[in-house]
């Protein structure tokens, strides 16, 4: 008696580990996308801790901006994950200061963050808003 698997038995096992490992490399793509998401999320939030200590030492909001001391590893952070639309501005101590990015797994939504304590995700485009009010539109 001869030991060993037939041809159709190995044929059949190299099928199912093929389809196996179709349905896992599906999926990465957009892991990938919610992976760079969290790290932008997370730099958004450190970027709101800067942004409240600028206020708090200088009186105002108008060096928070991507070349402060404390901002340039965060915004490098960002502008490498994020789907490629992102804003920081800074104004006054009574204007306050907003920051955003463009998300990559849902790319028509935004995470935004301003010196009023509003902080989370939204649908509409911040940059206007942003740019003139310096907060961030309605979320959601």
């Amino acid at each position: 008696m001869k030991k060993g698997f037939t041809l159709i038995e190995l044929l059949v096992v190299i099928a199912i580990i093929g389809i196996l490992a179709s349905v896992v490399l599906i999926g990465f793509p957009n892991a990938t996308k919610k992976a760079k998401d969290s790290r932008v999320i997370s730099a958004i939030g450190q970027a709101r801790t800067v942004m409240t200590y600028i206020g708090a030492n200088d009186g105002t909001y108008a060096a928070f901006s991507d070349t402060h001391v404390d901002m340039v590893t965060l915004w490098a952070e960002i502008t490498n994950n994020d789907a490629g639309v992102q804003g920081i501005k800074g104004g006054t101590e009574e204007q306050g200061a907003c920051i955003y990015a463009q998300l990559n797994a849902k790319a028509t939504y935004w995470y935004c963050a301003d010196t009023t304590g509003v902080a989370g995700f939204t649908s509409i485009d911040p940059s206007s808003a942003c740019g003139t009010g310096f907060a961030c539109p309605t979320l959601e």
